[in-house]
């Protein structure tokens, strides 16, 4: 599967490292794509999206655009993606699987247990966040009268974070 976006999609939006493994940040863009983007987008819309992304500018890269007597701004399906890369990449990219157990790389030589509690708190900031530019952009497919989106309007769109404490 193709991706939507790179390393430096990912950098207008927020803060990332240049020296990381791109190939962990690859598979971060199309865990992104597939497990948070596909469902809001609809299977339809997501498989043209990724045969044919040329063909949907306004719809990745955003857009002003005028309804009913007032200009909007369209985000861009590619700022969604960024954001639900980042929250994966923070939670889960210094995460290597060994065959001694999971851990967490500090240097090329050293490695310790991994403590989430950090990683969660930004995962979930970073998946909020990403939901509210998804709301921005779903809005405007909606208004623009994407046909293809339609089909899927009100499905998977309204998903929310919900938060317990466990004590």
């Amino acid at each position: 599967m193709q991706a939507l976006i790179t390393r430096n999609d990912i950098a207008k939006y927020r803060q990332i490292s240049k020296t990381p493994n791109d190939s962990k940040l690859n598979e971060m863009i199309l865990d992104a794509q597939l497990l948070d983007i596909q469902p809001l987008l609809g299977e339809k819309l997501f498989n043209a999206v990724i045969a044919s992304p040329e063909s949907y500018p306004d719809l990745l890269d955003g857009s002003s655009y005028e309804y009913e007597g007032t200009t909007y701004t369209n985000y861009g399906l590619k700022m969604a993606i960024a954001y639900f890369t980042y929250a994966r990449y923070m939670m889960f990219s210094l995460v290597t699987d060994t065959p001694f157990s999971v851990v967490e790389k500090i240097n090329n030589d050293t490695s310790r247990p991994v403590e989430g509690t950090t990683k969660k708190t930004i995962y979930q900031l970073n998946r909020e966040s990403a939901f509210k530019i998804w709301e921005n952009v779903a809005l405007w497919l909606i208004r623009t009268g994407n046909s293809e989106y339609k089909k899927y309007c009100g499905k998977n769109t309204n998903r929310s974070m919900r938060f317990s404490k466990i004590i």
